[in-house]
């Protein structure tokens, strides 16, 4: 017959004595940041900020341990992960805005004359025309 108390070795003590598996909180703050991490991959800077938390919080949460936990070194996989494809992204768009304009100024001086055509201001001065 079932007995609700009894874990499904028979043993009822069994389930109050067995050791509770705990995560670090430094290792849950570390995956946290190695999710939003990689939610926000599109937008560089965030995607950096998170990540490079993730691999901080991940190598932080080992402590003494000879091993981190496995919390922590998917968070610092993932981490890291989304810092390279930030970066990989920033560094292809300033090659494509310099491959497309010749340099940097070139853009620039694009995009205010683009401004000043469509939407009639002038941001040399930031007057309307």
């Amino acid at each position: 017959m079932y007995n609700p108390n009894e874990n499904r070795f028979g043993d009822p003590e069994d389930q109050f004595n067995r050791p509770q598996r705990k995560s670090s909180p430094m290792a849950s703050a570390a995956i946290a940041c190695a999710i939003i991490g990689i939610i926000t991959t599109l937008t560089g800077f965030f995607a950096i900020l998170f990540g490079s938390l993730a691999i901080l919080f991940a190598v932080l949460s080992k402590g003494s341990k000879p091993k981190p936990e496995r919390t922590a070194r998917y968070a610092f996989i993932v981490g890291l992960i989304a810092v390279l494809i930030s970066v990989v992204i920033i560094i292809g768009s300033f090659a494509t805005i310099i491959r497309t304009y010749g340099s940097l100024e070139n853009y620039y001086n694009t995009y205010l004359y683009t401004i000043e055509q469509y939407y009639g201001i002038d941001l040399d001065t930031g007057d309307l025309l």
